[in-house]
């Protein structure tokens, strides 16, 4: 095959619809001293699920930590306590853009509980939908219900 018609396969692929489920961290973590990869990490059943949701759909999964950015599941990282604050969102915004372009994301579905239940998810959504504003993505919200609240949310 002529190197025009690789490098034209290549640029279509490139372009190639890439879907994002991502949900933001959880100040429920695994204790161990040791890194552990995110999802092993954080203990939440809305990061357990938002991970099923993903690999059920065949979409790419990630984690927005308010200290480490926008992580795969196994992506190893260190015990931490850190809650994402409103003067970080911007250089978060930054460092979130250039994964989801890394990660040629072409749209994104973000899981969160209702700003209600959780004023503090406001700044990790606020990341997550500028972020795909400057890649050009699309950006749905998903209200994520917690086992037990089903219809009170």
């Amino acid at each position: 095959m002529p190197n025009d018609a690789l490098a034209s396969n290549a640029a279509c692929r490139s372009r190639d619809p890439v879907k994002l489920f991502a949900t933001y961290c959880s100040a429920n973590k695994e204790s161990n001293p040791e890194d552990l990869p995110a999802a092993k990490r954080y203990i939440s059943e809305r990061i357990d699920g938002v991970h099923a949701l993903a690999n059920g759909a065949q979409a790419r999964f990630g984690i927005l930590s308010g200290r480490f950015g926008l992580l795969t599941a196994d992506e190893p990282i260190p015990p931490y306590d850190h809650l994402l604050q409103r003067d970080e969102v911007e250089a978060m915004t930054e460092r979130v853009a250039a994964t989801l372009e890394e990660w040629g994301i072409t749209e994104i579905d973000w899981f969160s509980v209702a700003f209600e239940m959780d004023p503090n998810v406001t700044r990790y959504r606020d990341v997550m939908k500028r972020a795909a504003a400057r890649i050009d993505a699309p950006l749905e919200l998903v209200i994520w219900e917690p086992t037990g609240t089903l219809g009170l949310v």
